[in-house]
């Protein structure tokens, strides 16, 4: 994870953060609330619409809580580390890309269990950090829950504001260095809670 198009330096943590979730083939809310190591998927029905929880879609988006947002990875960010069993074919960049959805990257994942590629075996367990926001109450007080959220090709400051239901000078506030067009990388969203 590149640090520094993250605006997460360690400030104040918080018992909730929330991670924008993109769904792929063959995901389940089950499998993704054991990604996250919740105690079952329930606990995401709480932010999100779900008419049938049995079924998802390929490229839906789901928040996901993350229930604790106080570890200062490195001195530097804030994140919170998720269990992660090594499974036969994965890689760093697998893990980080298809199964975390890009809430994370592979470079920061070997960084954080600082195993080289290669010695990744299945069953080894590893630590998925996912850098998370509890807000920085200089650019606002009106907003208390934060989003971890990955950007996609396509994405912009408005299409992301818009779908957020935020103004396009807070988002970008909250996000100073971050260029919404880039197509990769993770801003903080703020939402209502």
């Amino acid at each position: 994870m590149s640090c520094s198009n993250v605006q997460g330096k360690c400030r104040r943590g918080c018992d909730l953060a929330l991670a924008s979730y993109y769904v792929s083939e063959n995901d389940t809310l089950t499998y993704i609330s054991t990604l996250f190591n919740l105690a079952n998927y329930t606990e995401i029905l709480d932010y999100n619409i779900i008419k049938n929880p049995d079924i998802i879609h390929p490229g839906d988006k789901i928040r996901v809580p993350i229930f604790s947002c106080h570890d200062c990875v490195n001195g530097d960010v804030l994140g919170h580390s998720f269990s992660y069993t090594i499974k036969d074919g994965d890689t760093y960049d697998k893990v980080a890309h298809t199964d975390y959805a890009n809430l994370t990257t592979g470079a920061w994942l070997q960084k954080v269990n600082g195993y080289e590629p290669s010695k990744l075996q299945p069953s080894m367990e590893i630590k998925v950090t996912v850098n998370c926001s509890c807000g920085d109450e200089g650019v606002s007080k009106n907003y208390g829950l934060f989003m971890t959220y990955p950007l996609r090709p396509g994405d912009t400051l408005s299409s992301v504001a818009e779908e957020a239901g935020v103004k396009a000078e807070i988002l970008q506030d909250y996000n100073p260095e971050v260029d919404f067009s880039a197509g990769s990388g993770l801003v903080f969203v703020p939402v209502k809670g």
